[in-house]
């Protein structure tokens, strides 16, 4: 049953990536055409990243399961994951700075980002015990 509530939370945060992606399109599409070409498509660029590395993640946990072995790759791909979507929302911040979206719309786009990343930092809580292989002691060389 654990397995399936895990793969049920990826489906929930691929889900909110997607609306996130779509009014992201549409908020971007608003933007003065000089930033239109230059910040729009970094934004849009970093999200495509963000969803790859969340498929990747979903595909490489399924693989480590199957195979028996810690989610070691699972959680590098999360943490990258995580890192893009911090990016990410300093970029919401720069295009609010720059007054290309009004306060409504930062609030909004931001919340959506927030709730993205309240998802993800769930499913990195839940991997990060199980990536943690315990280590063996080094033996020391000189004795």
């Amino acid at each position: 049953m654990e397995g399936s509530s895990v793969a049920q939370q990826d489906f929930v945060l691929l889900a909110k990536l997607e609306d996130l992606d779509v009014e992201t399109h549409k908020i971007v599409q608003r933007f003065q055409k000089s930033e239109r070409h230059v910040l729009s498509a970094s934004i849009r660029d970093n999200l495509e990243a963000i969803f790859f590395l969340i498929i990747r993640a979903s595909k490489d946990q399924l693989e480590d399961r199957h195979r028996g072995r810690p989610p070691i790759r699972t959680l590098e791909g999360l943490r990258q994951a995580d890192t893009r979507l911090e990016y990410f929302k300093l970029q919401i911040r720069k295009a609010y700075r720059l007054k290309q979206i009004d306060d409504k719309t930062y609030g909004y786009w931001t919340g959506m980002a927030r709730e993205c990343g309240g998802l993800l930092g769930g499913w990195l809580k839940k991997v990060e015990p199980y990536g943690n292989t315990p280590k063996r002691p080094q033996q020391n060389s000189l004795l």
